[in-house]
């Protein structure tokens, strides 16, 4: 019964947003960036809204700048190193009266580079979807809203999300950045960690799923589709985030000492460490309890 409930509900969350969009101001929007990854699914998105998109990447569609000069918005969804030297060479095409914004994962470099780069009339907002291109839209996904210039088209970007099934988050770029350094780069890193060192040790993977918890099999699920991807993009998060290395630092800190401390039988080293985090977390390791638990048996139930 839950899963029948659940797609009655998907069902009925989609002609909501679909009636939304029906309502929702029509756009020319051009993407930059826009023949694969996360401008590709942007553009599927956004035609499958009614509005109108023109698409280019490095060997397809019309050069950038003309794109930006007829586009009402102008979305920049290259790669994180590329994006500033891209918003650069594009910005100053967007036309008076036009919004240029990016989607990339850092929000202050972009950010500034937007608002030197494009004439004063350009409106300009970073925007950061956080969910991977996949999905037939963005239903309860969030996206993470950076004011740059312009009420208008600030208003008029989040109510674009939103039609789409988004929830935005508005957020100043320095507190995006570093809150990325705790969402993406502290996790990614451990992540990057674990599959290493799981290659180094030659570890039988499909033999260990015979033996695995679903906790385990959800984390190696984790590792595995994080080298299913792009090297470039997880390279560009842990080294391009000012952020990075202070964190980084204090994950080989803490690493070490509890490599220390298996290596010296030090149980008490571990319980002490242990119990102080737990202090730490408080009500939110109850949660996390509560909310693992779930995700685990929908798990078990599904396979």
């Amino acid at each position: 019964m839950r899963d029948l409930f659940a797609r009655l509900f998907a069902a009925s969350r989609l002609e909501q947003r679909r009636l939304l969009q029906t309502k929702t101001e029509r756009l020319r929007i051009g993407i930059v960036g826009g023949t694969q990854g996360m401008g590709a699914f942007l553009g599927r998105v956004f035609t499958g809204g009614g509005h109108e998109v023109e698409s280019m990447g490095l060997d397809a569609g019309a050069p950038a700048s003309e794109v930006a000069a007829r586009s009402d918005l102008v979305v920049i969804a290259v790669p994180i190193s590329a994006t500033v030297e891209v918003v650069k060479s594009v910005a100053p095409h967007v036309r008076p009266g036009a919004c240029l914004m990016d989607v990339t994962s850092l929000k202050r470099a972009p950010l500034e580079a937007m608002l030197e780069s494009a004439p004063e009339g350009v409106d300009v907002i970073g925007t950061h979807p956080m969910f991977g291109p996949h999905g037939v839209d963005f239903d309860r996904q969030k996206v993470v809203l950076c004011r740059g210039r312009g009420e208008a088209s600030f208003v008029r970007v989040k109510r674009l999300y939103e039609s789409f099934g988004a929830e935005t988050i508005e957020s100043t770029a320095q507190e995006h950045d570093a809150q990325m350094a705790l969402i993406q780069v502290l996790v990614h890193e451990k992540t990057m960690v674990l599959g290493s060192v799981l290659a180094r040790l030659d570890a039988d993977l499909d033999r260990s799923l015979s033996f695995a918890s679903p906790i385990y099999r959800t984390e190696l699920a984790m590792i595995g589709r994080m080298f299913a991807q792009r090297a470039e993009l997880y390279a560009d998060i842990l080294t391009i985030n000012p952020d990075a290395a202070r964190l980084s630092h204090v994950f080989e800190q803490e690493a070490a000492f509890f490599a220390r401390a298996v290596a010296m039988n030090d149980r008490d080293a571990v319980i002490t460490r242990f119990r102080q985090v737990t202090a730490f977390m408080k009500d939110f390791a109850a949660w996390a309890k509560k909310q693992s638990d779930a995700i685990l048996d929908d798990l078990v139930r599904h396979g």
